[in-house]
């Protein structure tokens, strides 16, 4: 049974309206607070690894969490070598993580990495990559897009950066592209929407940035876009729901936490920019987030109150505050080797959309003799998204 949604009123703002930031469980007792955590999901489980301690070095721990539990799970320890500065990224079914620094602040070592590492959230076993033939670096932007991986900018024992990367998840190569157009900075705003990498903000030298550039992959060119209406930002964090990027939290142009935990959203049709609910306790340093089911989980960072290892959540859900029918609607076989019937639609040009569990648009077609093909599409679990001009329904589909 699905549940549609019937719409009453469409505005700019009509899905925060009646929202908040709600409470989750914390990092276990025995995990460490930190900033800088690495964050990703995979089929709908979240995951956090590595991290700074403030004062004392880098961290290489790491643990999954389980939405529907409220629960973390402490797995075996990373690997590679232990880092702070890092990110990670994650295509349907695997995640990769990459770069930062390794400082240990008893012994004073100190030295930034270009290392590339992939986890398979099935076996839970970590495989280490081809490294980038490129200078070490951390707090670089790191972009997964049509199963590559776009990496650049950042800070090295030269000074920052702005050379721009690809790494080719399919053959396990790096290949250097032209220059990010703007000046080279550390700590910047990252994200992809559909077939483009958006990248901008961030900090140079007394400088924090408001400018905002698209990548275009395809034609390997850079655009720049309007710059940021708030302050210019250093050092949130970010991701991309549906056709949608956000940035969250972070430093503002004095270098200084920003006076609340600001949340915006930018739709890349018009090139514009809308704040939503700002999460509670101003805004933090170094934090990071993750995306299940349209529900991004926020953690980690240093606040004005102090160093956090908490965790907590917002619902970017278009249907909150409008009223809902059921009517019903089977989806079958799910899960699926590839066809996927539908019956109680009887419109056959119904357009159909399919996201990954991290929100990222993969699949927009409409419904052909009362049925979908999604043989071409990796194994992993997937949002099914029916829109009509009198409803939206959302469903579950496993891809096996």
């Amino acid at each position: 049974m699905l549940k549609y949604i019937t719409f009453l009123a469409i505005f700019t703002f009509s899905y925060a309206f009646g929202q908040d930031w709600e409470e989750r469980e914390s990092l276990p007792a025995g995990a460490i607070i930190r900033h800088h955590p690495i964050t990703f999901s995979i089929g709908g489980v979240g995951y956090l690894v590595a991290g700074t301690r403030p004062g004392a070095g880098v961290l290489g721990d790491f643990y999954s969490y389980d939405k529907d539990a409220d629960s973390w799970t402490t797995l075996p320890d990373f690997p590679g070598t232990p880092r702070g500065f890092s990110y990670g990224v994650t295509t349907d079914t695997k995640g990769y993580i990459g770069f930062g620094i390794y400082e240990n602040e008893v012994t004073f070592e100190f030295f930034p990495l270009n290392d590339l590492w992939e986890f398979d959230p099935v076996t839970e076993d970590w495989t280490e990559l081809a490294p980038c033939p490129c200078l070490e670096r951390w707090h670089p932007a790191m972009v997964q897009v049509n199963n590559k991986i776009f990496m650049g900018l950042g800070s090295s024992l030269f000074g920052d950066l702005k050379d721009w990367w690809e790494y080719d998840i399919d053959t396990d190569t790096w290949t250097e592209l032209d220059d990010f157009p703007g000046t080279e900075r550390h700590h910047p705003y990252f994200f992809g929407i559909g077939d483009f990498v958006y990248v901008g903000f961030g900090h140079h030298a007394s400088e924090i940035f408001d400018d905002f550039y698209r990548y275009d992959p395809a034609t390997g060119s850079w655009t720049e876009l309007s710059t940021f209406p708030g302050q210019g930002r250093v050092a949130g964090t970010q991701f991309s729901y549906g056709d949608k990027g956000y940035v969250l939290s972070g430093q503002g142009e004095t270098h200084d936490n920003l006076p609340t935990g600001e949340f915006w959203e930018y739709d890349p049709t018009d090139d514009s920019w809308v704040e939503l609910l700002a999460h509670p306790d101003g805004g933090r340093w170094a934090p990071g987030s993750f995306l299940i089911d349209g529900t991004v989980f926020f953690t980690c960072g240093e606040a004005n109150s102090g160093e956090k290892k908490d965790l907590i959540s917002f619902e970017l859900d278009p249907s909150v505050g409008i009223e809902t029918v059921e009517k019903d609607i089977q989806i079958y076989p799910n899960p699926t080797n590839g066809m996927v019937y539908l019956q109680g639609i009887t419109a056959s040009s119904t357009p159909i959309q399919l996201f990954d569990t991290s929100g990222r648009l993969v699949l927009s077609t409409t419904i052909n003799n009362n049925a979908i093909d999604l043989s071409l599409l990796s194994k992993g679990v997937y949002i099914l998204k029916i829109e009509t001009a009198d409803y939206t329904a959302n469903e579950r589909i496993t891809v096996n």
